[in-house]
């Protein structure tokens, strides 16, 4: 997805094995990785795009990528897979909150074509929920297009359940436990 040798410096730096035994490197997403977000989402299939967005959108606005890289990492988290091989980036997994709704977040996850179906978008999920949790979000939810069997299943497997159909689309969402303060 995202392509330069700076995908891998700063603070944040996690390396993970997948489960068929491959690495990616995790780190919070910058606001200087915009170039490289517009080129990774133009970079998807026409039918990853499609499922992630629900509609034909060959490229992000100027106001959409100033949108999904102002992360404060508080109201608005967002975490970057990275190929530690080649430096790109490869998934994106955010939660934003509701500005209607405190303590409301919703999520979405994209992994790059090649990248599908290995584990990071259950990890990179289970990540942003943790993230979620540790901010203090009490619930998280997520739109799917109803056709996304794939999106489903790991909404499910991750303990969300349905809350509304509309449409071509379903809401899911899962309450938060608070995460225990830690005692020194």
């Amino acid at each position: 997805m995202l392509d330069t040798s700076q995908l891998l410096s700063g603070a944040g730096v996690e390396l993970v094995r997948l489960a068929d035994g491959s690495t990616v490197a995790l780190r919070p997403l910058q606001p200087t990785d915009r170039a490289g977000l517009d080129a990774a989402v133009a970079g998807l299939s026409d039918r990853s795009r499609y499922l992630r967005f629900a509609t034909a959108k060959p490229r992000l606005s100027a106001r959409e990528l100033d949108r999904l890289t102002d992360v404060d990492h508080r109201r608005h988290e967002a975490l970057l897979g990275i190929d530690p091989r080649t430096h790109r980036g490869i998934a994106v997994a955010r939660y934003v909150e509701l500005e209607d709704a405190p303590g409301l977040v919703e999520v979405a996850v994209t992994v790059d074509d090649a990248w599908q179906g290995r584990g990071l978008g259950t990890l990179l999920l289970d990540r942003i929920i943790a993230r979620a949790r540790e901010e203090g979000h009490a619930t998280v939810r997520a739109e799917v297009l109803s056709e996304n069997a794939r999106s489903r299943a790991m909404l499910r497997r991750a303990g969300f359940t349905v809350r509304a159909r509309a449409g071509l689309m379903i809401e899911m969402e899962r309450r938060l436990h608070p995460v225990a303060p830690v005692l020194r």
